[in-house]
């Protein structure tokens, strides 16, 4: 559709479309709640695309794993869009603009992203800011007060989140080495993923 110029859509995502519009509806609603869990609870974890693969028929793990995708790219574009994330017309008209998702898709991913009562709360969820920067630094606990010789190595993050009001808020964590090794594969997995759609 010659139309389509508000998201900007990554490769192969209609192709991602049609495979969302093959999918047994037991599966896509699985999908999307996954999807939906991870924008709007802000959880890091990988999609469980082997699972989906065998609930999939005939349908490979290549197109699951652009499917799983393309899911999340809707999920997220529903939810930063100020008048979808709380109107399920607006969100459908949406949908129908910029996607080739059958209707029953379509209403799939709005009951699962526009909860009837639940509006406002997916709006304050919603606003999760923007990722402006992020340090960190190697550090060795040497001692505590219940360790006089811990010789503990950790990593020490912050992150600098800009809100709407573009107020910079500081977040600062200390992991475990191991905690921090599980976090790069997270992110490398997260990488992985993005690059297929």
């Amino acid at each position: 559709k010659s139309s389509r110029m508000a998201w900007h859509t990554p490769p192969g995502f209609f192709a991602a479309n049609e495979t969302l519009n093959d999918l047994p509806e037991a599966l896509l609603k699985a999908m999307i709640r996954d999807a939906v869990i991870m924008v709007l609870e802000r959880k890091i974890h990988v999609m469980p695309i082997k699972e989906y693969t065998k609930n999939a028929g005939d349908i490979s793990e290549s197109e699951i794993t652009s499917a799983t995708n393309a899911c999340l790219y809707i999920v997220r574009q529903l939810s930063s869009d100020s008048k979808s994330n709380t109107d399920r017309k607006a969100a459908n008209s949406i949908l129908v603009r910029e996607t080739d998702l059958s209707k029953p898709v379509r209403a799939a991913f709005v009951l699962a992203c526009i909860p009837e009562d639940g509006a406002k709360q997916v709006k304050r969820v919603l606003n999760v800011g923007k990722l402006v920067d992020f340090k960190w630094k190697i550090g060795m606990g040497i001692s505590s007060t219940s360790c006089t010789a811990l010789k503990s190595p950790f990593v020490s993050i912050q992150l600098s989140i800009s809100d709407q009001n573009q107020k910079i808020q500081h977040h600062n964590l200390e992991l475990t080495i191991k905690q921090f090794q599980d976090l790069r594969q997270t992110f490398k997995n997260i990488l992985t993923q993005m690059e297929q759609v």
